[in-house]
């Protein structure tokens, strides 16, 4: 696809004013999705001439997979990534770009191998094991990395998301069960209540264990965003307008500012459909906006 003579012009003004490897890659971009492959791939070997940073190499990397499909290419720019890798997350989504990617799954499983050695605290473990069970489609191995991870959770929102993550990926009902009564065992504050019932009626369909902890989440309530988020849930998750509708009404009484009743407007037409309680708080938020 040949480029106009006002796009000649502006991606080369671009390229002169670039300076760094981020900027040569976004205008190599650029030039790639106008369609210009060739300019694109000279402008990209610039951006890999600017770095050797590792993240920046990385996101090179993609962008020549993505933007001009040359994965050979790629595979080198991945490889001096691995070189300068030093931590978990890097290993980690280095391992995921090369699996999905460039489709190497051997040297994926290297890759993640190597995350695992890196990774030590709970949401450490516990991404690893899911891009284990994702992109290898290894169950066996993300067991025992989510049971390692189990043994590292140190409160209820850790349990909940290792349980969220266990059903997801493994399908596993009843190990994610078991989690989720040790994280309600944990749980303390409307956080915790509230994303607890959340994932029971996702992943359990417990309707009536999760009304339960929506009333237990009103209980330890506070200010207007915990009201907010409340109302928004029990009208998403349960369908239930009446229960909604009376939270909103205590997030109202909560309100301070004009971005406040801005947010409840919203909530309002969006999840009740009531335009005209919305309309009235659009009123407050203007009243308050015009006297700050």
């Amino acid at each position: 696809m040949a480029l106009t003579k006002e796009q000649i012009k502006e991606f080369k003004e671009a390229e002169a004013e670039a300076q760094d490897s981020d900027d040569f890659r976004e205008v190599a971009k650029n030039i790639a999705e106008a369609g210009d492959k060739e300019w694109a791939k000279k402008t990209y070997e610039k951006a890999e001439e600017k770095t050797d940073d590792p993240y920046e190499l990385y996101y090179l990397a993609q962008c020549i997979c993505e933007n001009l499909g040359d994965k050979e290419w790629a595979k080198k720019t991945y490889e001096k990534v691995e070189e300068k890798a030093k931590d978990w997350s890097q290993f980690e989504s280095l391992a995921n770009d090369i699996c999905e990617k460039l489709g190497d799954k051997d040297w994926g499983k290297k890759l993640y191998k190597k995350a695992e050695s890196k990774a030590e605290g709970f949401h450490e473990i516990n991404q690893v094991a899911a891009s284990i069970c994702e992109k290898l489609g290894d169950k066996e191995w993300a067991i025992k990395l989510y049971q390692k991870a189990e043994k590292k959770a140190e409160d209820s929102s850790d349990l909940c998301s290792l349980a969220d993550s266990i059903h997801a990926k493994l399908g596993d009902k009843e190990w994610a069960k078991k989690i989720y009564e040790k994280s309600e065992k944990k749980a303390k504050d409307f956080s915790d209540f509230r994303e607890l019932a959340g994932s029971i009626y996702e992943y359990l369909d417990d309707k009536e264990r999760s009304i339960k902890l929506y009333q237990k989440a009103e209980g330890k309530a506070e200010g207007f965003d915990d009201f907010m988020r409340l109302a928004d849930s029990v009208h998403e998750n349960l369908g239930d307008k009446d229960w909604a509708k009376k939270v909103y009404k205590k997030a109202e009484k909560k309100a301070k500012d004009s971005y406040d009743y801005e947010s409840l407007a919203e909530s309002l037409r969006d999840q009740l459909g009531d335009k005209k309680w919305a309309k009235l708080a659009d009123q407050k938020a203007k009243e308050l906006e015009d006297d700050e």
